[in-house]
Order: structure tokens, then C-alpha cells, then sequence
């Protein structure tokens, strides 16, 4: 019955918040942090709270209950049609904190404040409509269960080993956030594993080579515990081979908790849950500290253990792992000499001594540490000075991109079937009126690389919503990533049209502003309203230089894309068998196929003289398989492959690739497609051929997109960019390929005819045709707009309840697949808490 629930009001009340007791902590202790693990250098403050709440006796009055803390909702139903005020009273708090709060010599003394909850807090509350004497909701089992869990999920990522950090300083003097929370990354490669235990206790499942099991390895921290990262699921495989990488994001949450890096090789189930096979745990600290893993790739071969970190279980996980941080002051500033960087940092030494020059008076060895930590202060400031106001930097592509919406100003809806009603409805003194219910519902969602990474929460009926809502984000190559922001209006009962969306590529926006930290106001285009969002973007670089030694280039390309074969470069080794050279070839990535036929000359053509294009997605975790497909009484054999693993080929490059083309006896084509082995069946020649990999989304990723309600929403805002005037002008969007089966516009009329009364008497029909071709043509593009047949409400309901039976239908494939076929996991989509 609930569609939504918004904050209308909050306040403290009169009652105050009671502190049980203090208890102080040693700063010096708890800034070594026994290993010397802290976020930040300097002095500390850390005490520990207990504070408690306790309401007021309850009274009818509302006077009476606003002593107590009161947050005012307003629950709405019937798609905004009805609003039920709610009053929620918060009856009692009892809570645990622990505060780090890091002092400066610099005004306002404060800088970094890190909150962290000691166990989960004991809350009780009531929520009463305002009603006379309506039962209040939390003495309802089942809802007040429902809403308990709730709210313990949400404060749940505020308890330890969790926090919740504030730059002090920022808030109170009121200037722009010039860095990342993230300090580095963490490059994790998952190569092989082998002499691990069998998963699986039934015979059944036991393969060939008497292995067990579907397997496969996620990254997570110790005492977090989530899963971060996953690799694909490789079955029935004594010694699976991924090679496949992920970035973890190291933030002072995860310093200041002395987190541990643990990597769980997993046997997946199909009916039961997944067994753990073993555990690789290694410190946080020594990642960030030893030679062989700062600023480098070290590589490492590790034994299992179990789940308690001492138990040997048997199997060694072969894996590398190097700790990145953001680059310095001398790196960022390559292009100039040594000498100016110097004088730099002696003018900040200066005017560091100058600021505690009254400190003087005092004993020199009280002084010095002061003055230090100061000096450290003001260069780290500097630096955040210079590489925020300057252009990022292509000597070190890669690094941490912070994307954070601020506000939309003057959202609305344009309505078509309204004569003059474009525009924000006007109270009787022509100001704009913020609480008419024709407002939209707006939420944003973050699309970097054409892939859905981030939503935030829905702002019900709301023209200026504000959020202050973002997420950070490794990318491997700024002057390759574009960044969209898409604004939507959450309906009930109807598919979350597209009120606009805006386009940022890094490259031209850093170069047209000069700096590497922008903050604007863009204007919303290519939907069915408008208004104006105000977000930032902000990129600091890590030290990672692409080298084939160190870290190889082919690593920072997209993860989806479009490969394409030239099939006219396809050529055959002298010892390929000759059944085989005039075999036909299938083509297949995970998501697309196509075959080539063999041609006279002793190669191969496509059917329709076009080169073949497969829709990519998972790019480094997935390989382009060569199928050679005989004719054969009933199926059509397969009696010999060869793959291409696309982590291997760069974007935008045309390469040539020359593959083994190996015998397929019993299940080597189907282990070779998942386990990245050269060493899969009978090798009997070889394959060349000329391939491109063109990064981003196209018109042959249209049937996956289908499947994939995310990557269906990234093809609607995609074609909104596209066909936006203003993005195309200013060259903010590049588009895709196109498929031939794509509909690319309306065509022309009937085909001439010599015959003038012919002509005449079919003209009007011409014109019918041509009618509905023009429709046909631009439908995409009018319903998105909510114009043609969707600009009645009972159409657009009519196509929702048409894709959630379209979903639904899926999400009962998978799951009756899911019970014979593993499925390989997907990441999802970070949500605003």
C-alpha cells in the first residue's frame, strides 16, 4: 500500500541526549594502532561514549509529544494521490561510540572526525498516524519486525570495524573537498589454484580427471566480510586458471580497522549452499609498507587454510597483488624541474614556522614535532591544491574518479498533452510551487564506461531535491572514460521514465576547465522533462604506469564492448587438416555468434561481405571461442576449436592474433572456454586472423540488453544522449556501432514508377506506408518522450505490465537454469544507503 516514505520534519526536542560516562583513551597508543596502521599522521584525540535517551511519558498532545525527538514522515500512497502524515517518536537510545578526532595547529584545529558504533545501539520508537487513537504500527509483529530489521540494516554500516569519517575542516570553513577518501588501491590478479580439496561429497558429480566441484575465488576484507569481487565459476577442473583482475578501493575505514585482505577459493552448489575449499589471508599494512607489493606487482603463491587462520587445508592459490597510492607532488609535477619543486616546498617550510613562531619560546624539543606535523600539513594541503587545479595528468592514466550529486534545481515534467504547461506550475504571486502534486519523483543513477554502477535514493514529490549522494571509483585510463548522470521519475504501475541525462567525458571536461576537480550545473536533456543538476567530479591518479612488465596496457581498456573479425584476414597454417580448412567456422563470444564460410581460395567470407561483430560484456573474464562446425546426420559436429582470451587485446587497435586450433575429444572445448589453459586438447594447427575490440555499448548488444534490465536502462540513456541536439553539437557523446537489424530511421516511399496514374492512384497508400515507416523509425525515441501511443497513461501501463511479465518470465529461466547450469555472478549496482 506504501508507494514511498519522505522526511517532512525533524528536530531534537526539548529532552536532551544523557552521556552515561567517558572514558578516555590513550592517543598515543591508539594512534600507533599496535602496528602502526593510521589513516592520517598527527595528533589525536579518542575517548569512548555511552549515551543513552529516554522519552518523556507518552502524552495525547501534540505540544506534549514534541519534547521527545520527533522526525514528522509522510507515508505516500496511491502513487502520491493520498499523503498519510506519520508521526514517529524515538522512546529510548542506548548506544556505545568511540570518536578519533584529529587536531591540527592550522584554525579550526579539527580535521578529520571518525564515529564508529561499539556493537549494534538498542533503539525502540513508535509510529502513529495522526489520527485519533490509531494503533500504533510498531506493535504489529510482523511490520514491526520488518521495521526493525530496517533500521538495523542501515546503522549496521556504522558499527565496527565500520566508521563513518567527516572532514571537520572542510564543513567548517566552508571549502571545497580537494581529495579522495580512497588513499590507493589494492591490483588483485587471481591466476590458478591447484591440490585443493573436493567440494563435492557425491560421486556423481566426480569428472574425467577425477575432480569435483564448480569453482571459483572471491576478494573481500577479514572483518568486513561482504564479498567485494568475484572471479568466473570454472567446473569440474583439478587446476582451474583465471587470470583475471579487480581493484579494491583502500579507504581509512579499512586502515583504521587494521583490515586483512582474504581471498576464498569456493565450490559452487546448485541446491545447496556453496563450501569453502580454502582461505589466503594477508595484512592490509604489510601490502601498503613491503617493497616487493608498494607501487609493484608482487607476485605469490600461498597454501589454504581454513576459516580460523591456522588449520592447513591442502591446495596452494597462485595469485599477485600490488598496493598503489596516489601519486606526489614530484610526479604530478614531472614537467617541472627539481629546483622549482624545491623552492615549493622550502616556501611552505617557511610559512609553516612562521604560523607557530609564538611557539618558539618554548623548549626546542617541544616545538619540533609541532612544527613538523605542520609543515606536513600545509605541503599535503598544497599538493591537493596543485593537482585539483591543475589537468589530470597522462604520464599516470590511471586512478580514483569521485563522481557526487549535489542538487537538481527546478525538476520537472513536460507535459505534451497540456497546452502551456512546460514549466514548473506558478502560485498566484508567479513563484514557483514546490508542493504541487504533479511534481516528479526524481532519483539519479551513475553510468561510468556505459556500465550502471551507482543509484541513489528516490526524493518523493520534490522540485529541488537535494541528495549529496556519490561513489568513488577505480578507472583505468581517465582520458577513455565518460561519466553519465541520469535522472528518472520513480512511478507505480508504470516503466521509470527518463527526465534527462548528462554527459561528461573526462578528456574534454578537464581540458576545457584546466583542472582535474570540476564543480557546475548541467542542464538535463534528451528526456521528458528538465531542470539543472549540480554534481562534481574529481580524479586523483595512482602510481600505476602502464608497461609490459609492471602492468600491461591491454588492462585498462572497457569491459564491454563489440569485437570484430575481419574474416577476409582469416588464414590457415600449412598442417591445419584439410577437413577442417573447408569446414564452415561459428564465431561466439558469451553474449553473440556469427559464422564465416570457407571460401575457394582457401579461406573464409562472410555470407553477407560484412565483417562479423559480437556484443562483449565481462570482457576480462571471458575469451572469443572458434568453433570449425562439420555437416552431420542430426547435430552438426564440432571437431575442433581455438579461443581468443580478450583480456589480451587492446581497444581501438586493430591487432592480429594467430590461435591453436585444437581437437575437441570429450570436454576440452567446454573447459577451454572458462579455464584460461593453453594446455586444453590436441593441438593440429593454426588459425590468423585481424581483430578489433570497439569499447562501449552497440546495436548488437540489443538482445542482451533485453535479458538486462541495467544495461537496458544504459541503452535508453545512450540513445537520449545521442539524439540530443546539444550533447551532439558539443561532442560530448560518440555513438556505437549500428547492426544491421537495427531500425537507423524512416525510409523512403515506394520505389519509382514511370507510370504517372499508377503513381496517383497509389498515393495515398504510399503515404500510409511511408507513415507508419517514419513511426516505426522514431517509436524509440517518441516513447521514451512519452509522446505517440505513450502519451496516454493507459499505454504506458499497458508496457509495464508487458515487461514485468517479460522479467519475471526471465528470472524463472534463470532460476530453473540456475538448477542445471551455474550462473556466473555479476557485481549489481552500489545503492545509496
Amino acid at each position: 500500500m506504501i508507494h514511498a516514505v519522505r522526511v517532512a520534519d525533524i528536530g531534537q526536542g526539548s529532552e536532551p541526549l544523557r552521556i552515561l560516562g567517558i572514558r578516555w583513551l590513550d592517543s598515543a597508543d591508539a594512534s600507533k594502532e599496535r602496528d602502526g596502521m593510521v589513516a592520517e599522521e598527527g595528533d589525536f584525540v579518542h575517548f569512548e561514549a555511552a549515551v543513552s535517551y529516554r522519552a518523556k511519558s507518552s502524552s495525547s498532545s501534540l505540544k506534549g509529544r514534541s519534547a521527545n525527538v520527533p522526525p514528522s514522515l509522510n507515508a505516500v500512497l496511491a502513487h502520491g494521490w493520498i499523503v498519510l502524515p506519520v508521526w514517529v517518536e524515538i522512546t529510548g537510545i542506548l548506544s556505545t561510540v568511540r570518536v578519533r578526532i584529529h587536531l591540527t595547529p592550522n584554525p579550526p584545529f579539527l580535521s578529520l572526525l571518525t564515529v564508529t558504533l561499539m556493537g549494534q545501539p538498542q533503539l525502540s520508537l513508535t509510529a502513529t498516524p495522526l489520527a485519533k487513537n490509531f494503533l500504533n504500527v510498531m506493535d504489529i509483529p510482523g511490520l514491526s519486525s520488518w521495521l526493525h530489521r530496517s533500521i538495523h540494516d542501515a546503522i549496521s554500516e556504522y558499527v565496527a570495524p565500520r566508521s563513518l569519517t567527516v572532514d571537520l575542516k572542510a564543513v567548517l570553513i566552508g571549502r571545497e573537498i580537494m581529495d579522495t577518501k580512497t588513499r590507493g588501491i589494492l591490483w588483485i590478479t587471481v591466476i590458478s589454484a591447484e591440490g585443493f580439496k573436493n567440494g563435492d561429497g557425491i560421486e556423481i558429480w566426480k569428472s574425467e580427471d577425477g575432480r569435483k566441484g564448480s569453482v571459483y575465488v572471491t576478494a573481500s576484507w577479514s572483518k568486513w566480510g561482504k564479498a567485494l569481487w568475484s572471479t568466473r565459476i570454472i567446473q569440474s577442473e583439478g587446476h582451474p586458471i583465471w587470470e583475471e583482475s579487480t581493484a579494491l578501493l583502500v579507504a581509512p575505514a579499512e586502515i583504521n580497522s587494521q583490515e586483512k585482505l582474504k581471498l576464498q577459493l569456493w565450490d559452487s552448489d546448485r541446491f545447496t549452499a556453496d563450501d569453502n575449499l580454502g582461505t589466503v589471508e594477508v595484512s592490509l599494512f604489510d601490502l601498503m609498507n613491503t617493497n616487493e607489493t608498494r607501487n609493484r606487482i608482487g607476485h605469490r603463491q600461498d597454501k589454504f587454510l581454513a576459516d580460523d587462520g591456522k588449520t592447513q587445508w591442502p591446495g596452494t592459490l597462485t595469485w599477485s597483488v600490488g598496493y598503489f597510492a596516489k601519486t606526489e607532488l614530484e610526479q604530478h609535477l614531472a614537467n617541472k624541474n627539481d629546483a622549482e619543486i624545491e623552492e615549493l616546498k622550502e616556501n611552505v617550510e617557511k610559512e609553516a614556522e612562521a604560523k607557530l613562531r609564538e611557539a618558539q619560546t618554548r623548549k626546542q624539543g617541544e616545538t619540533e614535532g609541532e612544527i613538523d606535523q605542520l609543515k606536513k600539513e600545509d605541503l599535503r594541503e598544497k599538493t591537493d591544491e596543485i593537482v585539483s587545479g591543475t589537468p589530470a595528468t597522462r604520464d599516470w592514466p590511471a586512478g580514483i574518479l569521485s563522481v557526487r550529486i549535489g542538487q537538481i534545481n527546478g525538476v520537472d515534467i513536460d507535459k505534451p498533452r497540456q497546452s502551456g504547461s512546460k514549466g514548473t506550475k506558478n502560485g498566484e504571486d508567479g513563484v514557483e510551487d514546490e508542493e504541487h502534486d504533479d511534481l516528479p519523483s526524481p532519483y539519479c543513477t551513475i553510468i561510468i564506461n556505459h556500465v550502471k554502477v551507482y543509484k541513489t535514493r528516490t526524493k518523493m514529490k520534490s522540485n529541488n531535491p537535494y541528495y549529496d549522494a556519490g561513489t568513488e571509483r577505480f578507472i583505468k585510463c581517465w582520458p577513455a572514460t565518460i561519466v553519465m548522470i541520469a535522472v528518472r521519475d520513480s512511478r507505480l504501475h508504470e516503466i521509470d521514465p527518463l527526465i534527462g541525462v548528462v554527459v561528461l567525458p573526462l578528456q574534454q571536461l578537464f581540458a576545457k576547465r584546466g583542472r582535474s576537480q570540476v564543480t557546475d550545473v548541467y542542464p538535463l536533456v534528451g528526456g521528458i522533462g528538465f531542470g539543472r543538476l549540480k554534481c562534481s567530479l574529481m580524479f586523483r591518479s595512482v602510481q600505476i604506469q602502464p608497461s609490459p612488465e609492471r602492468f600491461p596496457q591491454t588492462l585498462l581498456g572497457w569491459d564491454v564492448g563489440t569485437l570484430e573479425v575481419k574474416t577476409e584476414t582469416i588464414r590457415a597454417s600449412n598442417d591445419l587438416p584439410a577437413d577442417l580448412k573447408s569446414s564452415r567456422i561459428l564465431f561466439r563470444t558469451l553474449y553473440g555468434r556469427d559464422k564465416a564460410l570457407s571460401s575457394a581460395d582457401g579461406g573464409w567470407h562472410q555470407k553477407k561481405d560484412r565483417p562479423i561483430r559480437l556484443a562483449v560484456k565481462n570482457r576480462f573474464a571471458s575469451c572469443l571461442l572458434i568453433q570449425f562446425r562439420t555437416t552431420a546426420l542430426g547435430p552438426d559436429k564440432t571437431p575442433a576449436f581455438g579461443t581468443v582470451w580478450l583480456k589480451d587485446v587492446p581497444d581501438e587497435e586493430e591487432i592480429t592474433v594467430r590461435l591453436a586450433v585444437r581437437r575437441n575429444k570429450g570436454k576440452a572445448m567446454v573447459k577451454a572456454r572458462f579455464n584460461a589453459s593453453e594446455d586444453i586438447g590436441e593441438k593440429v594447427g593454426e588459425l590468423e586472423m585481424r581483430i578489433r575490440f570497439h569499447p562501449g555499448l552497440s546495436g548488437y548488444h540489443h538482445w542482451l540488453a533485453d535479458q538486462d534490465p541495467a544495461m537496458a536502462d544504459v541503452m535508453e540513456v545512450l540513445d537520449a544522449a545521442e539524439e540530443s541536439e546539444e550533447i551532439s553539437n558539443n561532442e560530448l557523446y560518440e555513438s556505437g556501432l549500428d547492426s544491421d537489424d537495427e531500425v537507423t530511421g524512416a525510409s523512403s516511399s515506394s520505389s519509382d514508377s514511370s507510370d504517372s496514374k499508377e503513381e496517383e492512384k497509389n498515393g495515398k497508400i504510399n503515404n500510409v506506408k511511408t507513415t507508419v515507416k517514419d513511426y516505426n523509425g522514431r517509436k524509440g525515441e517518441l516513447h521514451r518522450k512519452h509522446r505517440g501511443l505513450f502519451q496516454w497513461s493507459l499505454v504506458r501501463k499497458v508496457a509495464w505490465i508487458g515487461r514485468g511479465a517479460e522479467h519475471e518470465t526471465e528470472k524463472a529461466k534463470q532460476k530453473v537454469v540456475g538448477k542445471l547450469t551455474h550462473q556466473q555472478r555479476d557485481g549489481g549496482v552500489e545503492k545509496e544507503a
